[in-house]
């Protein structure tokens, strides 16, 4: 089989990641020649970006039980072969639809971090057929709990944004490592100030020196909070390290410009958006290998990860991949680049659900 239509149901009312995941979900199967319509809360961040890529759908003001009848009203209208439910109350809602085939995503961090009750998880997957996670890590996990099928598909990024510029990458004059993504706890900016600063310290004299710059809006830490945090271990902005606290334009270039991306995050990192879209720009990874960061470096050339070193052998560790990193040819960032694609595309992305629909329209989960 191929083609069919899909309705992706997503009750997230920020620009998460989840959100992110089914979004591109959507654009990924309609690349693939499925027909696509996507409701989201009325005027929530989903919903205004579905507008935006043209994918059509009526929206919710809630997915409360008073909505179950315009469920109902839309499913016959629509006629979904498949009905994709990102884990919010538009999850429960579902059951009302029923003779239809559902699928459950699944990609929080406490997936991977807490124990998952089997009885409460196997009563939330009834009226699912099968279970979507974006990483192996949870596959492994799901498999051994429920009864439906579990299938692992990454998150594909959109390769007409996120590509390598050698033109940018032409410009780094100084080994430059760059951190990018919401100034909060959870990214590890202060873990990763220290260890920045010893490789400042191991660094060869007869070396550029190395620079770091960190683009982000401020969450739960302020663009002050951090600036102090690099202050007290002896980092000097403007000399060593840089803040950027804004959206960036053209975002792609200013990632090709980068020697080694840093994903310094104490938590989360379960779907790992920014990761992909480094090395979509052909640019390697030092990751901390919290959530399933470590499976985005299937490929022997896409990057180290530091996950339980000392800050003493991280730094180490970082001090040579940093050196090597900066002496790569724009050929091998090429190489580099067109493998993320292949792995990590919306096409490749599309390809994968589409083949995980087909079996399950079929009847046979495990094709």
């Amino acid at each position: 089989m191929s083609q069919g239509v899909a309705w992706i149901l997503c009750s997230n009312r920020w620009n998460s990641a989840i959100t992110e995941y089914a979004l591109s979900a959507a654009r990924a199967l309609r690349l693939n020649g499925w027909t696509v319509f996507f409701s989201g809360l009325t005027d929530s961040p989903g919903e205004r970006r579905a507008r935006s890529y043209d994918l059509p759908g009526d929206s919710f003001v809630d997915f409360g039980l008073k909505e179950s009848l315009k469920l109902r009203r839309l499913k016959k209208s629509i006629n979904p072969d498949a009905v994709l439910l990102f884990g919010g109350p538009e999850t429960f809602l579902a059951r009302f639809i029923p003779r239809t085939l559902r699928v459950r995503f699944r990609g929080q961090d406490r997936d991977v971090t807490d124990r998952l009750p089997p009885l409460k998880t196997r009563l939330n997957m009834q009226h699912c057929v099968a279970m979507l996670v974006p990483a192996r890590i949870l596959e492994e996990r799901f498999q051994n709990i429920i009864w439906q099928p579990v299938w692992s598909v990454a998150l594909g990024i959109d390769s007409g944004k996120f590509y390598f510029h050698p033109e940018a990458f032409a410009e780094v004059r100084r080994p430059t490592l760059r951190i990018l993504g919401r100034l909060d706890p959870i990214k590890g900016h202060q873990t990763f100030f220290s260890i920045f600063r010893q490789v400042l310290r191991l660094w060869p004299k007869n070396r550029p020196e190395p620079f770091l710059e960190i683009i982000g809006e401020g969450a739960n830490i302020s663009p002050e909070q951090l600036r102090r945090m690099a202050a007290d271990h002896r980092l000097r902005e403007g000399e060593n390290w840089r803040l950027r606290a804004e959206r960036v334009d053209r975002i792609g270039e200013v990632m090709s410009a980068t020697d080694l991306a840093v994903i310094s995050s104490l938590g989360s990192e379960v779907i790992c958006r920014v990761a992909e879209e480094f090395l979509l720009c052909g640019v390697p990874l030092f990751v901390s290998g919290v959530g399933s960061l470590e499976e985005c470096l299937s490929d022997k050339s896409f990057g180290s990860s530091y996950r339980g070193l000392s800050e003493e052998r991280a730094a180490t560790l970082l001090t040579e991949k940093l050196w090597q990193a900066s002496q790569e040819s724009t050929s091998q960032r090429q190489a580099r680049a067109e493998a993320a694609r292949q792995l990590f595309s919306l096409e490749t992305m599309g390809k994968e659900l589409s083949t995980m629909l087909d079996a399950l329209r079929s009847g046979d989960p495990d094709d």
